[in-house]
């Protein structure tokens, strides 16, 4: 259960609720979590029936499922680069008259980091000079993405990391290869995630596409991977940017320390191989052209390697 997993930081809500003492803007940081506990919290602050947990089930728990009250406001980078336009809109529904009988007013913006540079400065301008009853609640996977000035006006709760050693053995208890539990248990937050993509068809294009470069890899023939990539990723199977991002933990699972194969003996080629997967992986973001990304990989593997 969330409260299980994420204790410490349900708990410090809970006792500010309980004493009345709200901060005015969170940053939760986390691979996990992020999105559940944002919830978690804009249901607390809201819910009709509050008794240290949200009930799910009054009207003001059901309109925060639906992202329909009045004074809860969504925004997601997940997909899309969130831009100065969104902020704006944060603004505006919020310089306008209440409609609930509410405590506070809450905006959720999920992927902070993925902001442009013009949303981030507007929104530190509106998180610089907070309403009292104004409650933001930001997430993200990478901090060091987040611009100081917003992350110094927050109170940062950094989630547990959901056990990936229970969740790939759950997946294997749901029948799934071993080496395809693993490599969802790093892919994915949760087994319904896992499954999810677990039966999508470009997920094992992605492996089969992975295998066939890793084979050229151990022959020396980097070029001949670079090409198969292209092949596969542009012309066959079309990769998303969330397969290009699977396609780089798949190296980082085949060629760190930590690796798949823990008898595996790393050598130099295979941390070069590392350091190109780590490069993209830090590239990937909304908006960005999945076939340049594919084009950089080629060159990145050819000029290292």
């Amino acid at each position: 259960m969330l409260k299980q997993r994420q204790k410490k930081s349900i708990e410090l809500i809970q006792k500010q609720i309980a004493q009345d003492k709200v901060s005015h803007a969170y940053l939760l940081v986390g691979e996990s979590d992020t999105e559940a506990v944002a919830t978690y919290m804009a249901k607390s602050l809201f819910c009709t029936n509050y008794n240290d947990s949200p009930c799910n089930i009054c009207e003001s728990c059901i309109k925060v499922d639906e992202d329909n009250h009045s004074d809860y406001v969504l925004v997601s980078g997940q997909d899309k680069t969130i831009s100065k336009e969104d902020v704006m809109n944060v603004k505006s529904r919020f310089l306008q008259t209440s409609l609930e009988d509410v405590k506070h007013k809450v905006y959720v913006i999920h992927d902070v980091d993925n902001a442009s540079l013009v949303a981030m400065n507007s929104f530190l301008k509106f998180l610089e000079e907070p309403d009292s009853n104004i409650v933001a609640i930001l997430t993200t996977s990478n901090i060091n993405k987040v611009l100081e000035t917003i992350k110094s006006r927050c109170l940062i709760l950094n989630l547990a990391r959901v056990d990936k050693l229970i969740l790939e053995e759950n997946l294997i208890n749901e029948g799934l290869d071993p080496y395809n539990a693993k490599v969802l248990s790093f892919v994915s937050k949760d087994i319904k995630e896992a499954l999810e993509i677990h039966d999508d068809k470009l997920f094992h294009n992605v492996i089969d596409t992975f295998h066939t470069m890793k084979r050229l890899y151990r022959k020396g023939q980097y070029v001949e991977a670079g090409i198969a990539l292209q092949v596969y990723g542009i012309k066959t199977h079309k990769f998303n940017l969330k397969a290009i991002e699977w396609l780089c933990v798949l190296h980082e699972l085949t060629y760190s320390i930590q690796g798949v194969d823990d008898t595996q003996q790393i050598s130099l080629k295979d941390l070069e191989l590392l350091k190109v997967s780590m490069i993209i992986k830090d590239r990937i973001r909304p908006g960005v052209i999945s076939s340049m990304l594919i084009d950089q990989f080629v060159y990145e593997l050819n000029k290292g390697l």
